[in-house]
């Protein structure tokens, strides 16, 4: 999922997700509930020097934390409902997961005038911003569908017939990206990042690779929204003799071939 694999997208609840795998004083809006921080945008110093290859790939060479507007860092977060969100494996769905999502959405400032001389497309989308996906909740398997690791020996097994469910829980890390206007959290215009999402069809609309622009109005246009990292643990556990006893482990990351590896534990049901 997020461990969507980008199958899971296709729930998130991410990875081998499919494209589908959520703050201003605190205000309440009819789409969903927004709080907000504030800070220094020069203690986001080394966010900015970490998207260094990003800001160079876009043409904004030698930007940081220093050369970036001096507005005040602020941080937007909205939380969703999700109710049974297809999870993807190496071979398809293999799980519903039913988690509270967490956005969290970083103002970074605007763009200077030298970045704009670097990359000129940066004039129509100004506004800098980071984003982290939180997600924990539990999933249910789908009997006889493959098993989410699909890579090596566990390549074509499935899911045994009786299901389990078990817990899950993992992250999703965006680089930095940039928007044609401030998120809809500063400005008090309504936003569309769901207060909930009930039901695997309709959470197929709303993909997690793309989901900071929920935070922001209809209109926004967007430049390098790019989920980078992430991972995400699933666990059946079991009671044996009274005690709960850690059966089965699945861990879906960018970082280990999106759970297809040997090491990476699997699902059987």
């Amino acid at each position: 999922m997020s461990g969507e694999g980008e199958n899971a997208d296709q729930i998130e609840g991410h990875r081998s997700r499919p494209t589908l795998k959520d703050n201003c004083t605190t205000h309440h809006q009819t789409k969903g509930v927004f709080t907000m921080n504030t800070k220094s945008i020069l203690t986001r110093g080394v966010v900015l020097a970490g998207s260094a290859g990003l800001l160079a790939s876009l043409g904004a060479v030698g930007a940081t934390a220093a050369s970036a507007s001096t507005h005040r860092n602020q941080t937007l977060t909205a939380t969703t409902k999700i109710v049974n969100r297809y999870d993807g494996g190496g071979s398809g769905y293999w799980a519903y997961d039913s988690f509270g999502r967490v956005l969290n959405l970083q103002y970074l400032g605007k763009v200077t005038q030298a970045m704009i001389v670097a990359n000129p497309a940066l004039a129509s989308t100004p506004y800098m911003y980071t984003a982290t996906l939180t997600d924990k909740g539990t999933f249910k398997d789908i009997p006889g569908a493959f098993t989410p690791n699909q890579g090596g020996r566990n390549a074509g097994k499935t899911l045994r017939p009786t299901q389990v469910e078990g817990t899950m829980s993992g992250y999703g890390d965006f680089a930095v990206f940039y928007a044609s206007q401030k998120a809809a959290g500063y400005r008090g215009d309504a936003y569309t990042v769901p207060p909930a999402l009930r039901g695997s069809a309709r959470n197929l609309h709303y993909p997690s690779s793309t989901w900071p622009e929920l935070a922001f109005a209809n209109g926004t246009t967007f430049a390098g929204v790019s989920e980078t990292g992430y991972s995400y643990t699933y666990t059946v556990i079991k009671t044996v003799h009274g005690k709960h006893v850690r059966v089965q482990t699945w861990v879906d990351s960018a970082w280990n071939g999106d759970g297809q590896l040997r090491g990476d534990g699997n699902i059987t049901g």
